[in-house]
């Protein structure tokens, strides 16, 4: 069993890699004409997110259910796949509620990232972009794999946070920056030490946008509800160098910088707020950032 689940995330993973072909992130025009493509449909991500006051509130956006998020991940695995570095497990973690409409399983999660701190993030919020921005990948569970769902309108759930540069290492992403000197190229695989997923995500998970999408690479399936939080990720910079050092190609020739979609048009697709703008519902975080890492990785640390 534990074979076919391997099997199954590897499979799921070609796919979203964008398996109908060859592609790249310096001439993304050539992707709308790969077999498959959906890039130039019109519900495609990222993309710019406007000003909160001008989302749409919807009260449907409850506070999300996580389900084995609290487990340290089985079979840990990164992976190089020449666009990005992936980090797959086997265990089961589910999130539902949030009106998602369905629970969904956690598939995977990558990475997109610039060559410096000015870019790198696929979305953008109000026309600035943020240094990296990290995707957790869940698929329906009504499907039977996300090789099935990838393709499917209700098929994929994406969970999207922003990432900034902070003082000190952020102590969470510890397991995946020690791991990427042993995927320097592309095709690499190592296994990693395990680690809590919710570890990695900012401690309030209330506050977040909503609309629907795409996958941000070939081919580009219009199969995605995306949800992007409010409340933002941190590493150092010392932690961000790391994801500049490793490469697209086999030959070292091409250093892995400047992965990321830019914003694509909404065509007049809404986005909704989980919260009320014009109520205030959303405190204003004053803690100090460096102190506010710390406590956090000390936290999630002793649990």
């Amino acid at each position: 069993m534990k074979s076919i689940l391997v099997l199954s995330v590897i499979l799921g993973q070609f796919l979203l890699s964008g398996a109908a072909g060859v592609w790249n992130y310096t001439d993304q025009a050539a992707w709308s004409s790969m077999p498959g493509s959906q890039c130039s449909g019109s519900n495609q991500s990222p993309i710019n997110f406007p000003p909160m006051v001008e989302m749409v509130y919807s009260e449907n956006l409850k506070a999300f259910t996580f389900t084995g998020y609290d487990q340290l991940v089985t079979s840990p695995t990164i992976v190089n796949n020449g666009h990005s570095v992936t980090v797959t497990f086997t265990n089961d973690a589910r999130v539902s509620g949030g009106d998602l409409g369905s629970t969904f399983k956690a598939a995977q999660f990558h990475f997109h990232w610039g060559n410096d701190n000015t870019r790198g993030s696929e979305h953008t919020y109000n026309g600035m972009t943020y240094p990296a921005e990290l995707h957790v990948v869940h698929y329906n569970t009504k499907y039977a794999d996300i090789s099935e769902a990838v393709s499917k309108p209700d098929g994929l759930a994406v969970l999207g946070f922003f990432i900034e540069v902070g003082p000190i290492h952020n102590c969470n992403f510890g397991p995946v920056i020690d791991a990427l000197k042993n995927v320097p190229d592309k095709g690499n695989t190592s296994s990693l030490t395990p680690f809590k997923l919710r570890h990695m995500l900012p401690m309030q998970l209330r506050d977040y946008y909503r609309y629907m999408g795409s996958l941000t690479t070939p081919p580009c399936s219009e199969t995605v509800k995306w949800t992007v939080f409010r409340d933002r990720l941190y590493m150092s910079e010392e932690q961000l160098q790391e994801f500049r050092k490793i490469y697209f190609d086999l030959s070292k020739s091409k250093v892995m910088v400047d992965n990321w979609r830019p914003p694509q048009p909404r065509n007049g697709r809404k986005v909704y707020i989980s919260f009320d703008v014009n109520a205030n519902s959303s405190p204003v975080h004053l803690v100090n950032l460096s102190l506010a890492i710390f406590i956090f990785c000390v936290q999630w640390l002793a649990m």
